[in-house]
């Protein structure tokens, strides 16, 4: 059985290539079916980039699924319940990450209280890169 896996670099900006994987805006894909693969997903695991398996779902698709349980609902985010990012494994809390907008301060704000919770928790380093990238973008 193959396995895709999801990698993301430490510097999220980053567009190229890296041990043959394609890089888009700091994310690459390669599955573990041949020896380069395999070998190339051992590389980034011992250099610190973040690696997780991918059920090939886009993170958009992802956000969905978790705020509402169905895949292609678009609209705004509603829960009776704060976002808990402890409760999630780190694509998933990414993949929330991403569908808040930047032009609303209540996401502003929404985003930092995510990236603090897991400050606090967790500590996973992809997610917190993520925060840390937000801040030096100045957003």
């Amino acid at each position: 059985m193959t396995n895709k896996y999801k990698i993301e670099a430490p510097v999220r900006t980053f567009s190229g290539d890296s041990v043959g994987v394609t890089f888009t805006k700091g994310t690459g894909f390669v599955d573990d079916s041949t020896k380069e693969g395999r070998a190339a997903i051992e590389y980034f695991r011992r250099h610190g980039y973040g690696v997780e398996l991918s059920d090939g779902k886009t993170d958009e698709e992802r956000a969905q699924e978790i705020v509402t349980g169905v895949v292609g609902q678009r609209g705004p985010i509603v829960t009776d319940e704060p976002f808990d990012p402890s409760k999630h494994d780190a694509p998933e809390v990414l993949a929330y990450l991403d569908s808040l907008g930047a032009d609303d301060s209540d996401a502003v704000a929404e985003f930092a209280r995510v990236i603090a919770a897991e400050r606090e928790g967790k500590a996973r380093k992809t997610i917190l890169a993520r925060g840390e990238q937000k801040q030096e973008a100045g957003q």
